[in-house]
């Protein structure tokens, strides 16, 4: 874990809320972040997950061909999480998954059946395809996908999915 890291774990372990969230046994608790960066034509998925004790940061470099837009591109980051879970159910039997994502109309992209671009409609269609398979893959597990709201703010766990992201960027 680098620097970095390791100051925002120790920050994340001052605040009551988040401390919770590392030490709780029975709810896995993912924050997913995306980055895009238009220009150079690079994109990152991340995500943090913390569970009974352990926070882990697994992130990847998007093969993207061109710029979606952060809708897609949340999406992508919330299917790399789903990803992380999966493997995380096999190692440890969670009775809840919270997927916390900083994409506000997650709710509505979940559900909507017009989309204004194509490829946002397939990234929806990918992600509850992601959805699906975990939860015939772990039935037992109760995976929820939230929008962070205000509950970004001061959000160490989510600023590592963040940071992560941009880095993957650029690998």
């Amino acid at each position: 874990m680098n620097n970095l890291n390791e100051s925002l774990l120790k920050k994340a372990y001052q605040l009551p809320k988040l401390r919770q969230n590392i030490m709780n046994s029975g709810t896995m608790y993912l924050y997913c972040d995306y980055a895009g960066f238009a220009t150079p034509n690079v994109y990152g998925a991340a995500c943090c997950i913390a569970y009974n004790r352990t926070v882990n940061t697994t992130a990847k470099r998007l093969l993207i061909e061109q710029d979606h837009g952060s809708s897609y591109g949340e999406m992508m980051a919330i299917i790399h999480s789903l990803d992380t879970l999966k493997d995380a159910c096999c190692a440890h039997e969670p009775r809840i998954a919270i997927i916390y994502t900083d994409y506000s109309r997650i709710s509505r992209a979940l559900v909507q059946d017009c989309f204004s671009h194509p490829q946002v409609r397939q990234g929806r269609d990918d992600l509850l395809a992601a959805l699906a398979n975990i939860n015939c893959l772990f039935p037992n597990v109760d995976v929820q996908i939230k929008y962070i709201s205000s509950h970004k703010k001061n959000n160490y766990l989510h600023q590592m999915a963040h940071n992560a992201a941009r880095d993957a960027a650029f690998t």
